[in-house]
């Protein structure tokens, strides 16, 4: 009895003249080494994707003139200043926006709190007179919205 024929192996390159180049077959020579990846040098290390450069970009400080005189602060903390304020003078989108992140933040302060103490109790406690001054201020902002969107003023003052 004879063993079969082994066919040929990519630790066994076939003979030179039995081998053909197409579709899905390259070159032996061009082909990867056994043991070596595609991409052999990698990413290199501490080369920033976009979240890095952003988180960078907005922790970056910049100077500013404050009453006290220049400071320099981080550029988020810029742009949160530039929200509070346009909300302040009325904007309404600004003012949305400002609220949102406002309850955001003291809801994981609060949740991060109730971790540390213990209690697990996520939900901040708001007694009935904080409900009704939460529900009127909605209705005002809402009324004064929809007037400016009547008026044809965009809601701003």
């Amino acid at each position: 009895m004879t063993a079969p024929a082994a066919s040929p192996t990519a630790a066994e390159p076939p003979p030179p003249g039995s081998y053909e180049v197409g579709y899905r077959k390259p070159p032996l020579h061009t082909r990867f080494q056994r043991g070596q990846s595609g991409n052999p040098k990698g990413r290199k290390k501490g080369s920033e994707n976009l979240d890095t450069m952003v988180l960078a970009i907005c922790d970056e400080r910049i100077a500013v003139n404050s009453p006290a005189g220049p400071k320099r602060i981080p550029r988020i903390e810029v742009l949160l200043r530039k929200q509070l304020e346009l909300a302040v003078k009325g904007n309404p989108r600004a003012i949305d926006q400002v609220l949102r992140q406002y309850g955001q933040a003291q809801g994981i302060q609060t949740a991060r709190a109730d971790a540390a103490s213990g209690t697990g109790d996520a939900q901040p406690d708001l007694t009935e007179a904080d409900a009704l001054s939460l529900q009127l201020l909605h209705e005002q902002l809402t009324a004064e919205i929809m007037a400016g969107l009547t008026t044809g003023n965009g809601g701003t003052a």
